[in-house]
């Protein structure tokens, strides 16, 4: 009975838990590394707004310190500028006056960009002509060589097409022709006398200011009287 007691107090085998063995866990040197986390791409969303941001701030840089917004560069406004010899402008005239179908402005008028080149408008464009006889430009009446020349932008003030000198065979008249919509203006003053721009009482053509030196070289001078496409108002 005492044996059969004891026996009871064993431990039995099958509850005896036995330590792993040190072979199955892994060496603290060689435990594998957890993978490097990669960064997010970038979102469409912060990509935009990276966008507007570096837009901002060029959008801020490219103001000047007279706090206007920086624009195509215009280099500075002529103020003379020499055109063409009174001798030659007569001479283009006299060779052509008495033969019948060459008598045309055209023949006698020189083309010039002032107070800007093409590069900066093509609507600077001017001409300059030898005023048919017996015409007389009213705006330099007094100069003896002046008086026989007229110069004008050639912009038409209706819609900025730019006009010839030509011979109008309806008026029997010399005139500056639209060659898009009709309008004509008076060779000697630039006044509108026919088409969309005299039916709607537009502006004159623009002059251009002359001068005349002791060797007969007439210049350009001064700034435009009026603007191209709008006309001079005075």
């Amino acid at each position: 009975m005492e044996d059969m007691l004891t026996d009871d107090k064993k431990p039995s085998a099958s509850t005896t838990t036995s330590p792993l063995p040190t072979s199955t866990l892994p060496p603290a040197s060689t435990s594998p590394q957890a993978a490097p986390t990669k960064n997010p791409l970038i979102s469409r969303r912060r990509f935009l707004q990276g966008t507007l941001a570096a837009s901002a701030v060029l959008a801020a840089a490219s103001v000047g310190a007279s706090g206007q917004i920086l624009g195509p560069l215009i280099p500075s406004s002529a103020t003379s500028q020499e055109i063409i010899s009174w001798v030659q402008l007569d001479n283009q005239y006299q060779l052509v006056k008495d033969k019948p179908g060459k008598f045309q402005p055209i023949n006698y008028s020189e083309f010039f960009y002032f107070p800007y080149d093409s590069s900066v408008s093509p609507y600077y464009k001017n001409v300059i002509a030898r005023l048919p006889d017996p015409l007389v430009n009213p705006l330099n009446a007094s100069d003896p060589k002046l008086k026989h020349v007229a110069a004008f932008n050639v912009t038409c003030v209706h819609l900025r097409c730019l006009v010839n000198p030509g011979y109008d065979t309806a008026s029997g008249e010399f005139r500056l022709q639209c060659p898009c919509h009709g309008s004509q203006y008076r060779l000697t003053d630039g006044v509108p006398v026919a088409g969309p721009a005299y039916d709607l009482g537009l502006n004159p053509l623009p002059e251009v200011q002359l001068s005349v030196d002791a060797n007969g070289k007439i210049s350009a001078v001064g700034k435009l009287n009026g603007e191209p496409g709008i006309g001079r108002t005075q």
